[in-house]
């Protein structure tokens, strides 16, 4: 090999770890999305943001399935305000004002998949399951724990039906054709029902857990009688949580 090869060569080596470099640069940095779904406890996880597409698309997948859960009331009243994708949209304050997070598909996930009893078992929470465990370094398993005050699915359609097999009420013809055709689960907006129903008898016993939700926060949507599904509200401007 003469001295004008060996330039050549030493030049076309210089190039390819250049551009090997460059390349190296250009790719994205952070932890990589199934690694930190699948293995939570890595360290670079506190990196790692569970996209919001991902996390509507569990969600989804939870509210096709079981669409009366008590957290797909308040993904439809979010939808209908207009909060856009991420839940941070200026219409997410009508259906909370006092909690930022009310829309936030992460919360609302965290809220079938932790806290609504029964429910954690389903599909659409397989990957909340397996990233949220203990320990977790993923950032949104902790600042996102779900909604706290919101009664279990389980709970609602308990006191709908026991208000409803009781008295007659505006908004019982939602729900009654299920627990009458002898189905467990009434298939309903059984939130916006529970709201409207207690609303218009703030003093039923059965509104106990809707009291208990409005004192956490008053302002959540639900405890003026006027929810997703309610129409123009029915219930008279006196009526109310206490």
């Amino acid at each position: 090999m003469n001295w004008l090869t060996r330039m050549l060569f030493v030049a076309l080596l210089a190039l390819s770890v250049t551009a090997q470099q460059q390349h190296s640069l250009a790719l994205p940095k952070g932890p990589n999305h199934d690694s930190c779904v699948a293995n939570p406890l890595q360290l670079n996880c506190t990196e790692f943001t569970y996209p919001n597409q991902d996390a509507a698309a569990d969600l989804g997948k939870l509210c096709n399935a079981m669409h009366f859960m008590a957290s797909c009331s308040v993904a439809n009243a979010c939808n209908a305000s207009g909060a856009g994708p991420d839940g941070s949209g200026p219409g997410a304050a009508t259906v909370s004002s006092n909690n930022p997070n009310i829309c936030s598909p992460f919360n609302q996930l965290a809220t079938v998949c932790k806290l609504d009893k029964g429910m954690s078992r389903m599909m659409g929470c397989t990957n909340y399951n397996t990233m949220c465990v203990a320990g977790s370094k993923v950032p949104q398993c902790s600042s996102l724990p779900g909604l706290q005050d919101i009664p279990t699915s389980e709970t609602v359609n308990k006191q709908v039906r026991s208000i409803c097999e009781e008295m007659s009420m505006d908004g019982c013809e939602r729900c009654m054709p299920s627990w009458q055709a002898g189905r467990t689960w009434a298939s309903c907006d059984l939130l916006d029902t529970y709201g409207l129903l207690c609303y218009q008898m703030p003093e039923m016993p059965q509104c106990s857990d809707w009291h208990a939700m409005c004192r956490a926060d008053p302002s959540l949507l639900f405890c003026h009688g006027a929810g997703s599904g309610s129409g123009s509200g029915g219930g008279s401007s006196t009526a109310g949580p206490v």
